[in-house]
């Protein structure tokens, strides 16, 4: 079957309640493979719903949680110099919006090719941040 290795995933996506992933930042987006795992889960009548009527859209992987860890190599994060260059967030709250998750953390792993002394204190927040949502995630 054409579609088995998509449906797999897509079963494996409505079962779990919380998803973890990591998608680090390549070329101001996300990875091609990221994309692939993405194009197979994105199904309509499967993970979202369209009325040709209307003309709109409705997720159907409901009331899930989605925790996003997002390395880069410089520092994208919104509201600085290069934030406006972060497609990789925005791709990913859109497409995880429009399958119907709503409740997205993405945390930040800015700076991973400068010096080991800014590298690794950009690990320390973000390893800060991750410990402080663990207590309620």
């Amino acid at each position: 079957m054409v579609l088995a290795d998509s449906e797999q995933l897509i079963e494996e996506l409505l079962w779990a309640d919380r998803l973890l992933l990591g998608v680090p930042m390549y070329n101001f987006s996300v990875p091609s493979t990221f994309k692939v795992y993405v194009d197979n889960i994105v199904r309509v009548n499967r993970t979202f719903t369209f009325d040709p009527t209307s003309f709109t859209f409705e997720g159907l992987a409901i009331n899930k949680k989605a925790l996003v860890i997002t390395p880069s190599a410089g520092n994208f994060t919104p509201n600085t110099p290069l934030g406006s260059m972060n497609f990789c967030e925005t791709y990913l709250r859109s497409i995880l919006g429009f399958i119907g998750i709503e409740d997205i953390t993405i945390i930040a792993v800015p700076n991973q090719f400068m010096p080991d002394e800014i590298r690794q204190q950009s690990i320390e927040q973000a390893r800060v941040k991750l410990i402080t949502i663990a207590a309620t995630w």
